[in-house]
């Protein structure tokens, strides 16, 4: 469990220096924001932390804002998509709000797991701003 959960927010489920999770009161939501690289085993504790939010506070929406995300090995897009997607939807999650980065190999690999989770149950868009994603999950 990460860090955030020993501190006095009960909201806020990760705070790393690659990584911060917490839910959103204003918008319904999980909120995860990338601060930089992470290895293949903070990824997955990232998506795992933030699959047990969703779990928490049967969340249907979630915005992941990741214009800082430096690379996402091939192994772990496809484990987000085989993996980790499925067990969201099966908590309830309805809709992801990915912000990326205008440009860059971050969210070139944002954008193919993205197009990975396209036949999923839950619906996934990419967007410019953390707001504009936000509003969108709010509305699941």
């Amino acid at each position: 469990m990460g860090q955030g959960r020993l501190n006095a927010d009960p909201d806020v489920y990760l705070n790393e220096p690659w990584m911060h999770i917490s839910w959103d009161r204003a918008h319904n939501c999980v909120l995860s924001q990338w601060k930089g690289f992470a290895t293949s085993a903070q990824f997955r504790l990232a998506g795992m932390t933030g699959l047990q939010a969703v779990r928490e506070k049967h969340a249907t929406g979630y915005v992941s804002d990741s214009r800082l995300i430096k690379v996402i090995l091939h192994e772990d897009q496809m484990w987000t998509s085989e993996t980790l997607f499925p067990m969201m939807a099966a908590a309830g999650l309805k809709r992801i709000g990915v912000v990326t980065a205008e440009a860059g190999l971050g969210k070139a690999m944002v954008d193919e797991i993205a197009v990975m989770a396209g036949d999923r149950s839950i619906r996934m868009r990419t967007f410019d701003s953390v707001v504009a994603a936000m509003q969108w999950v709010k509305d699941a």
